[in-house]
């Protein structure tokens, strides 16, 4: 080992020293997304309380031509859920914004909050664009990532709640343990659809550790169901296939409505109180069912329509289309 050090083989060991810090620091992670909230949202009168989010904007061409701004919406949607406003599915806004005319997904930008309050009948709007995407696998690197603006806009006032531009990037490459782990990442990055939306995921999850979540403003003047815990099944990566049975046990508040939903996918399934304040529940997977990955979340709805969530933190849905298919 020190005959190998010495010389200039010392000296090439030290370039590639400098090169591996250099990688690191050309491709490394940019860091927690930078949200800025424009509005003081302490008080229940200003937070929003319905929020419809609309379909995302794309600026330019993405890898294999995947649609980026729907897979992130989606994405963005499945992680929105569990905070504590009362969400519309994402189907129910289309419907609402087909039905009074756009054509185009991109004319939804030129509504006024005025239509688009009219049309759609809450208080509050996400709009999203999709600024720049990448995915690129050669050599020894392989990277994806996604740039886009996101902002809630108040439908009562016109005004920015808040708004973050920022750049999400996922790379794997000289700086990974080893070589198998390196051949494996480039392999999941080749897999250009996966790849984004594991991304948009990331984006996903650093937007919701900053956006105001309304349930602790408005726990100070009605209380909402409680969800003490959710467990499911589901383990970290698993691959679930038809016949497959995804089960839910919540514990919270006894004598309410319970249900989970499988991200934006699939909502409303049923969960039976077994005992007072806990509730069971399963999914089948079915034959014609295919999801890349979406949270589990539970819900105990009052009488008042006052609904509490909790989504299941340890493992995602992931489904996988039949071959027979």
């Amino acid at each position: 080992m020190k005959s190998w050090l010495a010389g200039k083989q010392n000296s090439s060991l030290q370039k590639l020293t400098i090169f591996i810090v250099l990688f690191g620091i050309v491709f490394g992670g940019c860091g927690t997304v930078d949200l800025k909230v424009r509005k003081n949202l302490d008080h229940p009168n200003i937070h929003p309380n319905t929020v419809a989010i609309l379909p995302f904007t794309l600026a330019g061409p993405t890898p294999e031509g995947v649609p980026v701004h729907r897979l992130f919406r989606e994405c963005f949607f499945n992680y929105f859920s569990y905070l504590g406003y009362v969400d519309i599915p994402l189907e129910t806004i289309d419907n609402k914004l087909h039905a009074a005319g756009m054509k185009n997904y991109k004319e939804v930008l030129g509504f006024s909050p005025e239509k688009l309050r009219d049309i759609l009948a809450v208080d509050a709007v996400i709009k999203g664009q999709v600024l720049e995407t990448n995915n690129f696998t050669g050599g020894i690197h392989a990277e994806t990532s996604i740039k886009a603006k996101i902002e809630m806009i108040d439908l009562r006032t016109g005004e920015t709640l808040w708004e973050t531009e920022h750049k999400e990037r996922i790379y794997s490459g000289i700086l990974s343990p080893n070589f198998v782990e390196i051949i494996q990442d480039q392999m999941d990055n080749a897999k250009v659809h996966q790849a984004l939306y594991k991304t948009a995921e990331m984006f996903s999850i650093g937007i919701m550790m900053k956006i105001p979540d309304p349930a602790a403003v408005w726990q100070k003047e009605i209380r909402l169901p409680e969800i003490k815990s959710i467990e499911t099944n589901l383990k970290p990566n698993q691959k679930l296939k038809p016949n497959d049975r995804i089960y839910v046990n919540l514990i919270g508040d006894a004598g309410l409505k319970g249900s989970f939903g499988i991200g934006s996918w699939k909502s409303n399934i049923p969960l039976k109180e077994i005992t007072p304040g806990m509730y069971s529940g399963s999914y089948i997977v079915q034959e014609s069912d295919e999801i890349s990955s979406a949270l589990i979340v539970g819900t105990l709805k009052n009488a008042q329509g006052l609904a509490g969530k909790r989504f299941y933190k340890h493992g995602m849905a992931i489904i996988e289309k039949s071959s027979l298919n």
